[in-house]
């Protein structure tokens, strides 16, 4: 990007914009090259101007939330960064769709954590299969994160996106396609939108065994994942029936690594950077990891994380 660009977008920007800014600074995983430029976008107006610059100047960029799901090339990107700040985090209590329901407005900037705590205190049941999934509300409805047999399209009652033009757009979840870990439409829409905002269901519950089910749920995470070393969850996406991590540990692939990228001895669906990991350590042990597996059980394991 040449200098009068670099004014240009600075002068769009309310913060400082950060150049060849290292993104694995910005991931769950600490992996990752430097960004073109990276900026933290704190209103709506702003990223209005800032969509419509990019598009203009035909300027790549993506949007993240806070990188647990993700893995940079240790190339980096070639353009820009966006980041959704604390003007994109409210969350309100908007109107009941029947006697005992609720709908949960909450920003894309929100974290899973302060969203789960939030219903905890307001007495909301229904999304308490979040409780431990780190990252962001955006984030998650990406991903159509869930755990425990729930998954958050079912608790989606629409979404607000920013497109690439400026305008602001409200889809219901009837218009919306969701499937296991993927949100569908995103898929084919990542450098048209934005997500913004989503409205999600709950209902009115006893706030003791909406804490008590939180609690049970973060425990039993917290019991069965790593601790200490950095990785961005849950590397592959389960096979219908089955699970990824038993199908690594039965492949005896527990330990296995390729530079500072090791397979979890905790938990084998789980690739760590247990220190020093580069994306291609962590891509060339993906690539063993996959090889075995369906060597020993005819299963081809495809990733939950996402690549920039």
């Amino acid at each position: 990007m040449d200098a009068v660009l670099k004014q240009a977008l600075a002068a769009l920007a309310s913060s400082p914009v950060l150049w060849d800014c290292l993104l694995c600074d910005y991931t769950s995983f600490a992996i990752g090259g430097p960004a073109t430029a990276l900026i933290v976008v704190e209103e709506l107006a702003e990223l209005q101007r800032l969509l419509l610059f990019l598009g203009e100047h035909e300027i790549q960029w993506r949007i993240i939330g806070r990188g647990t799901n993700l893995l940079v090339s240790d190339a980096g990107f070639d353009g820009v960064i966006l980041l959704l700040g604390k003007g994109f985090g409210a969350i309100v209590r908007g109107d009941a769709v029947r006697s005992e329901g609720v709908v949960i407005q909450a920003g894309a900037a929100c974290s899973l954590a302060r969203l789960g705590g939030w219903c905890v205190d307001q007495g909301i049941s229904g999304l308490e299969f979040v409780a431990g999934i780190p990252g962001t509300i955006g984030g998650a409805v990406i991903m159509n994160a869930g755990a425990w047999g729930r998954e958050l399209a079912e608790v989606i009652v629409s979404v607000t996106v920013v497109t690439s033009s400026g305008q602001v757009c409200t889809l219901s979840r009837s218009e919306l396609q969701f499937g296991y870990r993927i949100w569908h439409d995103h898929e084919h829409a990542a450098e048209e939108w934005v997500l913004i905002g989503v409205e999600l269901q709950g209902v009115v519950a006893d706030q003791d065994q909406i804490r008590s089910l939180c609690q049970s749920y973060h425990q039993k995470r917290q019991i069965k994942q790593p601790k200490g070393v950095p990785n961005a969850g849950s590397f592959f996406k389960n096979p219908q029936g089955d699970a990824a991590g038993r199908l690594i540990e039965a492949s005896g692939l527990k330990g296995l690594r390729v530079g500072g990228a090791m397979v979890s001895p905790v938990h084998a669906n789980f690739l760590v950077n247990s220190g020093g990991a580069t994306a291609a350590n962590v891509l060339e042990l993906m690539e063993k990891v996959r090889v075995k597996v369906q060597a020993d059980s005819g299963i081809v394991l495809e990733p939950e994380v996402h690549f920039l």
